[in-house]
């Protein structure tokens, strides 16, 4: 299996060198920038957080765009964003965006592309009305540009080869639910998913896609899948670390479903229809809504949507999606937001563990 790594896209700079430095030494096959307007965790509780003596801010995040461009002078490796969004840029300008990243990046470039999450939208003055219809449009022109250079209709064109040496950029599509998985199928070189505890409905999903791409006549999309890990010394040790900063199991709130939260006898912010990652705004929930939530979540719950351990704790979980048809794992690694810097440096063997561990899944 392919083994990939998010870079952190916070300011200071040094933090995504410091991970491009990582994967460079654990031999990786990818590396990754996520495109978020507003970072996880509010202002407000940052102080709380042990990262926070490395990062000042959560919300200082780059352009992952203007990231991979910075990191493509001192990498091979194959750079990409996992994931931008079709509403606040246009077709056309992504497309140039990625031609152009294709000709920078020695290992070619990812586009990974998803139809929108509420926090770095609404907060902005962007709609978040209709995003699958608007990524199906979005879609629709950003395949034709890539494979043609061309607009589908006018005279809009673009003057440099669309495919050279390295290829083409390929389109990567976080989907999920039903209308997302045939667009996947449709129009994307890769399917990477996120929201997805269960190896076997991976394995359901992703045949839905397969079956997609071959009603319209085009290759199966690379299966690959994107989780969010805390690794560490011990998964005991991590538990100390969240009993300690209770204000660190935030995270939860991103990839925890409302279900999970009731099984443990919580309530989700924000009601029972929220769908975790794509609605919740942190910034809006009140502060001592927060702290009363998280001073009562347990460690358990954590587990059910994070990976948290060292590599041997973690990864027989994740061998099951190697098993279910994933071809290409992409782990964002949090460590450091319990235990502070010297505990984001110390993870470093367990990600490359977990990358040697990777190499035998099958």
């Amino acid at each position: 299996m392919k083994f990939g790594l998010m870079m952190p896209s916070f300011h200071p700079a040094k933090a995504s060198k410091s991970m491009l430095a990582a994967a460079e030494s654990i031999g990786v096959d990818s590396v990754w920038a996520a495109d978020h307007m507003l970072g996880p965790f509010p202002p407000a509780v940052w102080d709380r957080i042990p990262l926070s003596e490395f990062v000042a801010d959560p919300d200082a995040l780059f352009d992952p765009f203007a990231l991979c461009a910075w990191a493509a002078a001192t990498t091979d490796l194959p750079l990409g964003t996992c994931v931008t969004d079709s509403i606040r840029r246009a077709a056309p300008d992504v497309a140039r965006t990625a031609l152009t990243l294709q000709h920078l990046c020695r290992g070619g470039f990812n586009l990974g592309i998803g139809s929108g999450e509420r926090e770095n939208l609404t907060p902005f003055g962007y709609s978040f009305d209709k995003p699958v219809t608007t990524t199906e449009h979005f879609l629709r022109t950003l395949r034709h540009i890539i494979d043609s250079g061309t607009m589908p209709e006018g005279p809009g064109r673009f003057g440099y080869p669309t495919a050279i040496a390295n290829g083409r950029p390929k389109i990567w599509l976080a989907g999920h639910r039903r209308r997302m998985l045939r667009l996947t199928g449709e129009y994307a070189d890769g399917w990477l998913p996120f929201e997805v505890a269960d190896p076997a409905e991976y394995h359901t999903m992703g045949t839905k896609v397969v079956e997609h791409a071959e009603r319209a006549g085009r290759p199966a999309p690379e299966r690959g899948l994107l989780v969010f890990a805390v690794l560490g010394r011990s998964r005991e040790r991590l538990r100390e670390l969240f009993d300690a900063h209770p204000m660190a199991k935030l995270l939860a709130l991103w990839a925890v479903p409302p279900a999970v939260w009731r099984k443990h006898g919580l309530e989700y912010p924000g009601g029972s229809d929220i769908r975790t990652y794509i609605d919740v705004i942190p910034h809006e929930i009140a502060l001592d809504d927060l702290e009363s939530l998280l001073a009562r979540t347990p460690f358990e719950l954590l587990e059910e949507g994070l990976y948290l351990g060292n590599a041997e704790e973690v990864a027989p979980r994740l061998a099951q999606f190697a098993a279910a048809g994933c071809e290409h794992l992409i782990v964002m690694n949090f460590a450091g937001i319990v235990g502070g810097l010297q505990e984001a440096i110390g993870s470093t063997p367990e990600l490359a563990a977990l990358r040697r561990a990777a190499l035998d899944w099958k």
